[in-house]
């Protein structure tokens, strides 16, 4: 249900489509309901909205939630965001208006860490166009020597891993590295480096030294295009960049034009600035390039983690409790 005034007149509004498991959905019911928005957007979420005194919590994955959406819901006293990232919320805002404000944090790290892996060793392997040349009825012999020169790849072991953002996800993608015999460099100037095995070190160095980078930070002003003219001039030209993050941590016209021009050798994406992006995007033309479509935190186990994740600070904003990730309040 879209858009009518039957669907907030429950305390918990879903923004956009995400999943929920059936036992958290359950739980919600008993604090008095739930609806979905579907919204395709902010302006759609807030005329929804259209100044419901029923709606005391939002949860939104990408919707934007801003004053336009927080004036239009009047009595709300919560936002969770569906997942680690919440550059979607205008968290001053909500503190000016006494609102609280978390998230879901570790739910998901570890299905974003293992995908970090999986777009890797696509990359490395070249699995993603091996795949292509067998569908395409390109492996006309069993020799070897008949292959093209392009499916040789290269092993993990021993090269040289530069982490940078060792939170929940990045110090996983750390564990996961060590099965592989990689060197581990990581750089994170808010997070006490702890991990055996895993060497602090500046951005630069990493950037100067690894074989591979991997993004695991949140887009915030000081990590928007990050990765810009000036940080990819550092990098190996034979490295390759990992990004299971946020889109916009990216100059994506930089990253381009390095790659086309060979500076550096690869890229893993599975976050883009603007999303969704087509098949005829000048990235999904290059072969250099493993795409995803932002499924990092869709596994199984993942979901119904964020399921409960949700449900217990739906609890316990509603119940006056502090919760359990609280952002902003």
């Amino acid at each position: 249900m879209r858009g009518n005034k039957e669907v907030f007149s429950v305390p918990v509004v879903f923004a956009d489509r995400f999943f929920m498991s059936e036992k958290s959905l359950a739980e919600i019911s008993l604090l008095g309901g739930c609806a979905w928005a579907d919204a395709r957007d902010h302006l759609e979420l807030a005329k929804q909205l259209g100044g419901s005194s029923s709606v005391r919590i939002l949860v939104s994955e990408y919707i934007a939630i801003n004053a336009l959406v927080m004036e239009r819901a009047p009595s709300l006293k919560g936002i969770i965001a569906y997942g680690a990232g919440y550059d979607h919320i205008d968290v001053k805002q909500a503190a000016q208006r006494g609102v609280l404000v978390c998230n879901c944090q570790g739910a998901n790290a570890q299905a974003v860490a293992e995908l970090t892996f999986g777009l890797l060793l696509c990359l490395m392997r070249k699995i993603h166009l091996s795949d292509r040349l067998v569908r395409e009825d390109g492996w006309k012999k069993a020799e070897s020597a008949n292959l093209p020169a392009w499916v040789m790849g290269e092993e993990l072991q021993g090269k040289t891993l530069g982490i940078i953002g060792l939170g929940q996800i990045g110090s996983r993608v750390a564990r996961i590295a060590r099965g592989f015999d990689m060197k581990i460099l990581a750089y994170d100037p808010f997070v006490q480096l702890s991990l055996s095995e895993v060497e602090s070190s500046s951005l630069e160095d990493i950037l100067s030294q690894a074989d591979i980078v991997t993004l695991h930070v949140p887009l915030a002003p000081t990590t928007e295009k990050m990765i810009n003219a000036q940080t990819v001039a550092m990098m190996k030209p034979k490295a390759l960049l990992v990004n299971t993050s946020r889109g916009k941590v990216i100059d994506e016209p930089v990253l381009l034009e390095a790659l086309k021009e060979k500076r550096i050798a690869g890229a893993a994406l599975d976050v883009f600035g603007v999303e969704p992006i087509s098949g005829d995007h000048p990235l999904a033309k290059l072969h250099n390039v493993v795409l995803s479509p932002h499924i990092g935190a869709l596994s199984q186990e993942a979901g119904e983690r964020l399921s409960d994740a949700v449900a217990r600070q739906i609890r316990d904003i509603l119940e006056g409790r502090k919760p359990e990730c609280l952002i902003s309040s």
